[in-house]
């Protein structure tokens, strides 16, 4: 019994050792095998870019040959003809990302030698008017955007002497009144009904919010860009109660700034 006892052992262990050998060698094999395979992708050339703009929120602020351009460095920096070696993708998508409407830029290499670039566009969601400087747009992303000689977004306008602050560079991504403003944006933007009711808020010089709506000749002070929600209520009050019962005509003015009113003169 003791015989057969240390024969099992020995031939255990005999039996572990050549399966480690055997997953050692497929181990080395396969790092090989995945060398080789980097190596080829590597001293692949790139033949072609492929540029894929998403045009899905309806703006056309850059095309191809924008995307071209700056991918290229004006034709400095020529991609096509380069080993895929030489080539870094990250620099290329921060190179891409530096233009006002590119939200996000990916890049990747097939294995024909397509360079594929994949682009989403910064999303205007409303545009600043202004008599003593450029108009600019607010982003989604709360930035200020450049208007674009190649296309006009139809969004909420900004006017009035205070809505030049919104265009200072992160205000309403840093400045605790500056996101105050955002949120009253995005607010708008969000709600397909507001979008539709809302067409121009003007920012007075202290700082008020005074709306013109897109039907009627009466404007609406919304005061400061707080209780956002509950003065929108009252708002949506003075829609479908008050002036369906007091006729469209019947006020210049709806304030909704007081605690728990709604004045109309």
């Amino acid at each position: 019994m003791a015989k057969q006892t240390d024969n099992r052992k020995k031939w255990s262990m005999s039996q572990s050792l050549k399966n480690k050998l055997v997953f050692g060698s497929m181990g080395v094999v396969l790092l090989f095998l995945i060398s080789f395979v980097e190596n080829e992708h590597a001293n692949r050339t790139i033949r072609k870019t492929l540029v894929r703009i998403n045009y899905e929120a309806d703006n056309y602020f850059v095309d191809e040959a924008d995307i071209l351009r700056t991918l290229t460095m004006n034709d400095a920096d020529q991609i096509v003809g380069k080993k895929y070696r030489d080539i870094d993708l990250k620099t290329l998508e921060l190179r891409l990302e530096s233009i006002k409407f590119v939200d996000d830029a990916q890049i990747s290499a097939d294995h024909k030698g397509t360079l594929m670039v994949e682009i989403n566009q910064s999303k205007p969601i409303a545009r600043i008017v202004s008599q003593n400087s450029p108009h600019a747009y607010i982003g989604s992303n709360a930035t200020a955007l450049s208007t674009s000689e190649k296309f006009t977004s139809r969004v909420l306008i900004i006017d009035g002497p205070f809505a030049s602050r919104l265009m200072k560079e992160n205000y309403m991504l840093t400045d605790s009144t500056g996101s105050k403003y955002f949120q009253l944006i995005e607010f708008i933007d969000q709600s397909p009904y507001w979008k539709k009711m809302i067409s121009q808020l003007t920012l007075l010089q202290n700082g008020d919010v005074v709306m013109q709506p897109q039907i009627g000749n009466y404007e609406i002070f919304f005061g400061k860009p707080t209780d956002i929600e509950v003065k929108f209520k009252k708002i949506d009050m003075f829609f479908r109660d008050i002036l369906p019962a007091k006729g469209w005509d019947s006020y210049q003015r709806v304030n909704v700034s007081f605690n728990n009113q709604i004045v109309c003169e």
